[in-house]
């Protein structure tokens, strides 16, 4: 009995210190496959941004998990995400000017395609936002607040995914 008890806990402690950092998302977020698309590093867009290749000055696509502790963008990489510099300069809003613009507190939390933004250096390509929606406080999202979910996919990619 006491070394199944043994077995037990070591089980447990091995699973925990090897358990994955989990996303923090909406529930709807679950069936999205698109990864994320930052602009100059900082600007969240969709890819109707880019409107021919000579737009283009240089593209990274980051693919791998990176460390929730040392990248800020960790929260946004569950589905990689395509780095985009570009040679023209695109108009965007900033997180705080948005939650103000729908009357919350500019310092409130905001999700874009379900993810929770963590860093508040990122801001939105206004091109980009395809809806805005105010989510309430449920059970099933565990939320404190009523927060902003910015999408910047379509409703055909949130269902059917992004095209590969």
């Amino acid at each position: 009995m006491k070394s199944n008890l043994i077995l037990l806990v070591s089980t447990l402690f091995f699973l925990g210190a090897y358990a994955q950092d989990s996303f923090k998302k909406l529930p709807l977020a679950a069936k999205i496959n698109c990864p994320m698309l930052l602009i100059d590093e900082h600007i969240i867009a969709n890819r109707n941004i880019i409107t021919s290749k000579e737009d283009i000055e240089e593209i990274a696509v980051i693919k791998d998990k990176p460390n929730r502790e040392t990248h800020d963008f960790y929260n946004l990489s569950e589905n990689g995400i395509a780095s985009v510099t570009l040679k023209k300069k695109i108009a965007s809003k900033t997180q705080a000017e948005l939650n103000t613009f729908f009357g919350l507190n500019a310092n409130n939390s905001i999700y874009v395609n379900g993810y929770l933004i963590e860093s508040a250096k990122y801001k939105f390509s206004t091109e980009s936002i395809v809806e805005v929606e105010l989510v309430t406080p449920t059970a099933e999202n565990k939320l404190k607040q009523k927060v902003i979910n910015i999408w910047t996919l379509t409703q055909d990619e949130r269902v059917n995914g992004c095209k590969q």
